[in-house]
């Protein structure tokens, strides 16, 4: 049976990118290949880490291939006492002879169409705090002009590197779920991020069927693709229960759909 860590490994690797145009967002995508299928026997993930955190550990297992080299991995920039920020990789592609200052980021998002704006503007965390501009302004203003600070230098020339001759590329993985009834068609954004859909509470009357069980994966499960067969399944009523007392708290939740031992679909229920 394959191991839960070894499970999110895998749909950390297939969950797809977001793409933006040079006028979204003006760093490239980052082509993440020949990497390791499977996680080291020996591979741990550190305890009580922040789900965000585990996406970076799983980021550095796939790195740690014959094509890339690691040459940093979350190097703080510290000046007077302050800490300014901090890099996610710096890597060396071995293939295309590039060293690459890699940001990567793992998203949850709501499409909100009633929200203005582009699709940028529609996208919103699970709980309601997290917006996809928000972030995108975040790493343009802040976190890649960490690079080109006069104190990251003396960090880069203990790598025997200069911030001029870096590519600087994004890694910004994101599952991506819509309002019940949403025409996929309707949403202007490349179709691979669209996981499923979200429902509040009254919504999810509509699974109340007898052919369907389900199962509220833990946070750190909701990378995962959904696992068939093995997973111990509740029917509705004992789900709902579940569900909603989680509502009550005012916390999104991700939950997996068996509509046989060989289909299953992944949603969230969502609080407000």
């Amino acid at each position: 049976m394959i191991s839960s860590l070894q499970q999110q490994y895998i749909g950390f690797l297939n969950t797809p990118q977001l793409l933006f145009n040079p006028d979204e967002f003006p760093y490239s995508n980052f082509q993440l290949t020949e990497v390791r299928e499977n996680l080291p026997k020996d591979f741990k993930m550190p305890d009580s880490i922040r789900l965000g955190q585990r996406m970076e550990v799983l980021m550095e297992a796939a790195l740690s291939s014959h094509r890339y080299q690691i040459l940093s991995k979350n190097l703080q920039v510290i000046a007077k006492k302050q800490t300014l920020g901090e890099l996610d990789f710096i890597v060396k592609d071995l293939t295309l002879k590039k060293t690459i200052h890699l940001e990567m980021v793992y998203k949850f998002y709501f499409y909100r169409p009633e929200l203005t704006g582009s699709w940028i503007d529609k996208l919103i965390g699970p709980n309601a705090k997290d917006a996809l501009r928000f972030k995108l302004n975040k790493l343009k203003s802040h976190q890649f002009p960490i690079l080109y600070r006069t104190e990251t230098a003396n960090y880069l020339k203990t790598l025997d590197l200069k911030a001029e001759k870096l590519l600087q590329q994004m890694s910004f993985k994101a599952q991506i779920y819509l309002p019940l009834n949403h025409k996929i068609n309707e949403v202007e954004i490349s179709k691979d991020p669209i996981q499923g859909f979200y429902f509040r509470l009254e919504e999810l009357e509509f699974f109340n069927k007898t052919d369907f069980s389900f199962y509220i994966p833990s946070k750190n499960d909701w990378v995962s693709a959904p696992i068939l067969k093995t997973t111990q399944t509740d029917r509705f009523s004992v789900f709902y229960k579940k569900i909603n007392a989680a509502l009550k708290e005012q916390r999104s939740c991700m939950f997996w759909v068996f509509e046989s031992d060989t289909k299953v679909q992944r949603h969230f229920a969502t609080w407000w």
